[in-house]
């Protein structure tokens, strides 16, 4: 089902946006949306959600917490919750949902489900996304602290490994969330060469030069290894 960009609303297809309760069997169309922007506040919020392509999107007004970068449920315009149809998107808790039963009167958190923006929200609860395992080069389970095991591969990364992998992590989650700046590169500053290496660089560019490099010099030499004179 598609979502119109601009659409807006709360109350459900009868007067008075009635609490919808115990009675609820499920929600008919809901649909996975992503965060993308919440503006006002916490009590009468304008929710802006991606259904699928960046361009796909759907506002909400709404008084459930979430946050930016959360995958929710939502049930769009002519979406069926019970027995009463949907006249303007609104945002689901588990009751709408039919996942439980009582009250909630919060958003559906769908991050740990293998859900999609645009995806259908399925009728009863999914089971979270199963964690892929890995095996060392003879083919024996890498296992996490904390676990036992005879065949073991325990990989201790360097603190410029940790530190590439944090980055990496906050690479890959604002990419998700649409806030990726391509960072721009500072030129790297050379070090001071000691007497020995600028002797080496003086030796390589002669070399280079007799081979037929003839603009090749020390300091070229030098600097293409990050280094250079005082």
């Amino acid at each position: 089902m598609s979502s119109s960009k601009g659409q807006e609303g709360l109350n459900v297809g009868v007067s008075g946006n009635p609490t919808l309760k115990d009675e609820l069997t499920g929600c008919a169309g809901a649909l996975v949306g992503l965060v993308e922007s919440i503006d006002g506040p916490r009590k009468n919020q304008k929710v802006t959600l991606r259904m699928g392509a960046p361009d796909d999107l759907l506002i909400v007004d709404s008084n459930f917490g979430c946050n930016v970068g959360d995958f929710i449920a939502v049930a769009p315009a002519g979406s069926v919750i019970g027995d009463l149809v949907v006249s303007k998107p609104k945002l689901l808790d588990e009751v709408h949902l039919g996942w439980t039963s009582g009250s909630s009167n919060c958003s559906v958190r769908l991050n740990a489900f293998d859900l999609l923006p645009g995806d259908s929200v399925p009728s009863t609860r999914p089971e979270k996304k199963k964690k892929v395992k890995e095996v060392d080069a003879m083919g024996n389970e890498i296992v996490e602290e904390g676990q036992e095991s005879l065949f073991t591969t325990k990989v201790k990364l360097t603190k410029e490994e940790k530190l590439a992998a944090k980055k990496e992590k906050a690479k890959q989650k604002a990419i998700k969330n649409g806030t990726w700046v391509e960072p721009t590169e500072e030129p790297e500053e050379l070090k001071i060469a000691s007497k020995k290496e600028i002797k080496l660089a003086r030796v390589n560019a002669k070399k280079r030069r007799e081979k037929g490099e003839d603009d090749v010099d020390t300091d070229q030499e030098l600097e293409e290894n990050g280094l250079q004179q005082e």
